[in-house]
This record gives C-alpha cells, sequence and structure tokens, in this order.
C-alpha cells in the first residue's frame, strides 16, 4: 500500500491534497491506483466563501486579489480517470491554509475518503475539468464533456454585515456602506486535457478563470439626501442580450457560454440612503456574455412620502465628437471580469459615470471611460 499526500498552488487559487491510499502490488504502469495531485493558479458546502481582496499592482497593471477562504470546495472530473476504489469520475476536494494574494494561493485535501486516481496504461492521456465551487442543485460538470450549467439570480439581495471604506479627500471624501457580493455566484473553472502521469510527474496543473461577469457599484449624492429603494441593471427592450438565468459553457472556455434560460435584468431590492458624505458600494453578478447592446442602470428613490421616482442611464458613449468613431455607441463589458463603477448625481439632475475594468488581464480594456449623460 502506498500512502500519496499532494500540495497544490492555487488560483485565486486551489490545492489539492489527496489523503487517499491505493494497492499497487503488481501494476505495470508504476502511478497506476495513485492518487492524482493536481496544481491550481486563476487568473485572478452550498454557499462559497471566497472573498474579494485588496487591489494588487504586479508590473504595473493593478488587480483585485480573490482569495481563497478555508472550507471552499471544488469538483474536479475526468471523463478516463476514476475514483479511488468507488468508481465514477468526479471527486470534490477542499481547500485549506490559504494565502491571500495575486495569485491567491492554497493547499486542498479530498472532501471524501477518495479523490481521481492515475489508470495503469502507461500510454492513456487524460482531460480534467473542474468547477468552483462545488456541483450542487443547479450547478452540474459532465465528467464526459466538461459542459457546465449554472445559474445567476434575477434578483440579489444586499446580505451580511456591510463594512466601510473612504475615497476622496477634503470636502470631496466620502465614506461608502460597502456590502459584500454573495460569492457563491462566482463561479470558476478549469480545463486541462491530454494529460499523461509520466508526462505531468503525477501532478496536474488546472489555471481557473471566472465565469461570472461582475460590476461593482459605487453610489453617492452631490447634494440633497436620496433614499434609494432599488437598483437595476438591464438589456433595453428588443435586445437579446441576457443579465440573469441559466447558462451553458465548456469548463475552461468562456467563448462557449450561452445562456439557454434567460432574463433581461438584474434586481437589487433596497433601503439605504446616500448623501455628499456618505456612500454605497454593492456588487452584482451577471452571465458570462458579451452584450451586444448598451444595458441600461436605473436607481429607484423615494419621492415625498408616499411617491418613488426613477433615475436611469444607458451605458454607452456619447454622440459627442470626443467620443470618436465610438460616439452612441454601446459600451461592451467583456464576459469573465470585474467592471467598477462610480455614479455621482450632479446638481444639474444628470449623472456622471466613470467605468474602469479591474481585471486587465482579463479584457482588452481601455483606461477610464467617463461618460456625461
Amino acid at each position: 500500500m502506498r500512502k500519496s499526500r499532494t500540495i497544490l498552488l492555487a488560483c485565486a487559487a486551489i490545492a489539492c491534497a489527496a489523503l487517499t491510499t491505493g494497492c499497487t502490488k503488481g501494476r505495470i504502469f508504476s502511478h497506476g491506483g495513485e492518487a492524482i495531485r493536481f496544481t491550481t493558479a486563476s487568473g485572478g458546502g452550498y454557499t462559497t466563501k471566497t472573498v474579494y481582496g485588496d487591489d494588487v499592482e504586479t508590473d504595473g497593471v493593478k488587480k483585485q486579489a480573490l482569495n481563497w477562504v478555508d472550507g471552499d470546495v471544488i469538483t474536479i472530473a475526468s471523463p478516463q480517470a476514476e475514483v479511488q476504489n468507488v468508481g465514477g469520475h468526479a471527486s470534490n476536494y477542499v481547500i485549506v491554509s490559504p494565502t491571500a494574494g495575486v495569485p491567491s494561493k492554497a493547499s486542498v485535501q479530498n472532501e471524501d475518503v477518495n479523490g481521481l486516481e492515475w489508470g495503469d496504461d502507461a500510454d492513456a492521456t487524460y482531460d480534467f475539468y473542474a468547477v468552483y465551487p462545488k456541483t450542487r442543485d443547479g450547478l452540474t460538470l459532465d465528467p464526459a464533456t466538461g459542459l457546465v450549467t449554472a445559474a445567476i439570480p434575477a434578483e440579489q439581495a444586499l446580505t451580511g454585515t456591510a463594512t466601510s471604506k473612504t475615497a476622496g479627500e477634503g470636502d470631496g471624501t466620502v465614506t461608502y456602506k460597502v456590502y459584500a457580493p454573495d460569492m457563491a455566484y462566482a463561479y470558476m473553472t478549469a480545463a486541462t486535457k491530454n494529460v499523461t502521469a509520466t508526462e505531468e510527474a503525477n501532478a496536474v496543473s488546472l489555471t481557473f478563470n471566472p465565469a461570472f461577469t461582475a460590476f461593482e457599484f459605487n453610489v453617492s449624492s452631490q447634494d440633497d439626501e436620496i433614499e434609494l429603494t432599488q437598483f437595476q441593471i438591464l438589456s433595453p427592450e428588443g435586445s437579446s442580450d441576457k443579465l440573469a438565468g441559466t447558462f451553458t459553457m465548456t469548463a475552461g472556455s468562456l467563448a462557449t457560454a450561452t445562456a439557454t434560460a434567460g432574463g433581461a435584468s438584474v434586481t437589487v431590492p433596497m433601503t439605504e440612503t446616500v448623501t455628499a458624505a456618505q456612500g454605497l458600494t454593492f456588487t452584482v453578478f451577471t452571465l458570462p456574455i458579451l452584450n451586444e447592446d448598451a444595458l441600461r442602470v436605473r436607481f429607484t428613490s423615494k419621492d415625498g412620502d408616499e411617491d418613488t421616482k426613477t433615475s436611469w442611464i444607458d451605458l454607452k458613449y456619447s454622440d459627442s465628437e470626443a467620443a470618436g468613431d465610438n460616439a452612441g455607441k454601446a459600451l461592451q463589458f467583456q464576459a469573465g471580469h470585474k467592471y467598477r463603477i462610480n455614479m455621482l448625481k450632479l446638481p444639474s439632475n444628470q449623472w456622471k459615470i466613470t467605468i474602469a475594468a479591474v481585471f486587465k488581464e482579463w479584457v482588452d480594456a481601455e483606461d477610464e471611460v467617463v461618460i456625461y449623460i
């Protein structure tokens, strides 16, 4: 009997420690029956605990860490490898001893007793697919094809205990009430194909990338107090763009993402007050699919004791000459990364918006775009 233990790098980072034993006596392939080790890196239970971390500048590029937390779980599957002593082609692995940063790193261990193992054929090749968080109702991974099915909800509540952050200086200082997003929908996937045990020295590398698009909104008022009751991001009437619902994709390939049953909006109910000095920060997730038409951002706020009013803008370039060839065109948000959107209500009842891509390694983005509507 041979005991095999593994320590992995991680992505937002994941690693896999196989703590199982496997009999090897009489095998002609030296790796046959050994637990497969996984090394993971990232381009960036039911509830996942992963959290956004600090902004980090590396080689002149600013990135936001996506940090693993003890207890995070991934699912790894292979059409060729089987689970030791159990059968089946998928197994769950738990994050332990993570470190924060870009990338976030960790070790992992089997969630159950046994994990995936190598077969006896030294010439065999293996494909591996992975998804984060682990599979559950509404989140599946097909070991044979790597097909992932997942869902982004159309209503996303402000949950948890809010923290605070401060931006600006002097009279322009704003303290934001910050709600962390529900990271249960911060899906990531990975794929590595045509691996042989001898080539990989019994270790398989998996690189995870996000399977969602995130929008962080930072909202405050230039003058009057505003009591917000609802936020929406939506695609215009007649558009085929979908922002919420069910989607499928092949693990490791965002280009294959397709909405299978979707809605045109994401809604965040709220009862929050913003002023010139007190703002609100929250994040929403949408489907990891490039939008074709201009998305609309809409806030509903109280108007007196009984009524409400709605302010909205379409996220597109202005028609002015300053926009050049982009004049009047929709802003397109690349799948798989996060945008930070700062909104400020001006005295003239106009909205000023700045948009910046946080993860530049996941998108070919210009520097900050400023829009006046």
